[in-house]
């Protein structure tokens, strides 16, 4: 999805002022954004966030909120960011404690999923800069996360140790 700079512009907007706690603010720049990209997981992300942060009555509910999350997630499921804020949802408004920890889980084994592939992605290019000890540390910490991401590490997993094996005999 190729995104412009006035979009790009916005979401910084918004973004500082939801640092700067004006929410009210935050949320008008997301919900005129989404008037243009309506079906943007990150959009819909931050305006589900930003409408439980409202100290005032606004014409959003909780329930669009909530439907805003759900739609986020089912149009990037694979969004960590997305999955953290609807948990978040399930556990601050709904009291799903249940719910939202299978949301936190979500979030949690794509965080890991991308973590790894990137551990990987440098240990290939410290290893060309001869960095092996560092080369090292990157791959035994993505074969850790591989293992440690709720399923077996499986061919994926046998391959990080080959690769270590690999680089361990290099001197």
């Amino acid at each position: 999805m190729k995104l412009t700079a006035s979009f790009k512009r916005g979401v910084a907007q918004a973004k500082r002022e939801w640092r700067a706690a004006r929410y009210d603010r935050a949320l008008a720049v997301v919900s005129r954004l989404l008037e243009d990209w309506p079906d943007n997981p990150q959009l819909l992300t931050m305006w589900g966030a930003l409408v439980q942060l409202q100290s005032t009555d606004t014409a959003a509910t909780l329930d669009e909120a909530k439907a805003s999350l759900e739609r986020a997630v089912e149009l990037g499921e694979d969004s960590p960011e997305a999955w953290k804020e609807l948990g978040h949802f399930l556990s601050a408004v709904e009291d799903d404690a249940q719910g939202a920890s299978r949301c936190f889980d979500k979030a949690v084994a794509l965080c890991k999923g991308t973590l790894a592939e990137a551990l990987l992605a440098k240990a290939d290019s410290l290893s060309e800069l001869g960095r092996r000890d560092e080369a090292l540390a990157c791959l035994a910490e993505a074969y850790w996360l591989r293992a440690h991401n709720g399923k077996p590490a499986g061919a994926a997993g046998a391959e990080i140790l080959d690769r270590l094996k690999d680089l361990a005999r290099t001197e």
